[in-house]
């Protein structure tokens, strides 16, 4: 998940969204740490660079308004862009959906749609906005 986008940052909070661990991590300089990203480098460097910084690739997809319930889930317009930080086009379980591409606001616990290579399919998540399940719109 992305660092946070103001307050106190420290070198442990990077190291860790940057996925160093062990003793590289606690020997890496802040310089050092800023080339293992993918921030341009600025004179002199500052943890302020990382504000808001997420080291997680995100996949957008286009899905339905986010609802609570599944009544008109299968039949909504799909017009709102997701993102998700699975392998596949679309969510899987265990895969976390946000509605920004930096992935620092996750969807919520409920359901979205979405066009799953012709077949219109729905994700369920939970209140962290982890897929729970995927279900196929039968019509």
């Amino acid at each position: 998940m992305a660092l946070p986008s103001s307050g106190p940052i420290s070198g442990s909070q990077i190291a860790a969204e940057l996925g160093l661990t062990g003793l590289a991590a606690t020997n890496l300089s802040l310089g050092g740490m800023i080339d293992s990203s993918s921030l341009s480098s600025t004179n002199p460097d500052k943890y302020s660079e990382f504000y808001g910084y997420s080291n997680v690739t995100l996949t957008s997809y286009t899905g339905s308004a986010f609802q609570t319930g599944t009544k008109f889930i299968c039949t909504q317009t799909l017009n709102v862009t997701y993102y998700h930080d699975g392998a596949g086009s679309f969510p899987a379980v265990g895969d976390t959906i946000y509605t920004d591409s930096g992935g620092t606001t996750v969807i919520g616990g409920g359901n979205a749609g979405y066009n799953k290579i012709n077949s219109l399919a729905y994700a369920k998540t939970n209140s962290s906005g982890v897929v729970t399940n995927t279900y196929p719109c039968i019509s």
